[in-house]
């Protein structure tokens, strides 16, 4: 029993993580006027996806997608859809492409771009924000996906041997 709630409790964990990021992170330094947008979830969903199973990644997407617009964002709907699609886009992705960890890094950053460049074009159609394109891509894109990034080199191997565990525990049952 406790077995099968350990998905969801590390899931909750990181989604968790990300406001805790923002907390104690809120000025470093060296960003300047750079936003960081921590998408931790997203990764450890997309690992879901790649490394156990594409259904209950796709589940987690809508289920985490749905908390995050409820907790995160003044927009709801944003994060349900966008989350499930980005799935949806890593496992098309990933049936292409072999799936080792150096080019899941490439899968996860493409996703994670696609992710914010979505976002961002909502809040560009709502008028939520009045960057340009070029203003995002230097100010919150990259800062964005150099974050991300050390997050994916940090956790990529701990993950990955977390879920194929899960796996090979689940075929077992």
């Amino acid at each position: 029993m406790i077995n099968r709630l350990i998905l969801p409790l590390v899931t909750l964990l990181i989604f968790y993580s990300e406001s805790l990021f923002v907390i104690l992170f809120p000025n470093l330094e060296w960003a300047d006027q750079r936003i960081l947008v921590p998408h931790f979830l997203i990764i450890f969903i997309l690992f879901i996806c790649g490394f156990f199973q594409y259904k209950t990644a796709l589940l987690y997407g809508f289920i985490f997608g749905f908390l995050f617009d409820i907790f995160y964002t003044e927009i709801n709907g944003i994060y349900l859809v966008f989350f499930p699609f980005v799935v949806f886009l890593a496992h098309a992705m990933m049936k292409i492409l072999h799936n080792n960890l150096f080019v899941f890094a490439l899968i996860v950053i493409v996703n994670v771009s696609v992710l914010e460049f979505l976002v961002y074009q909502i809040n560009v159609i709502i008028q939520r924000t009045d960057m340009t394109l070029i203003q995002f891509a230097d100010l919150r894109l990259w800062p964005t996906l150099v974050l991300n990034l050390i997050f994916y080199i940090i956790f990529a191997y701990p993950f990955k041997i977390f879920l194929q565990r899960k796996q090979k525990q689940l075929l077992e049952d």
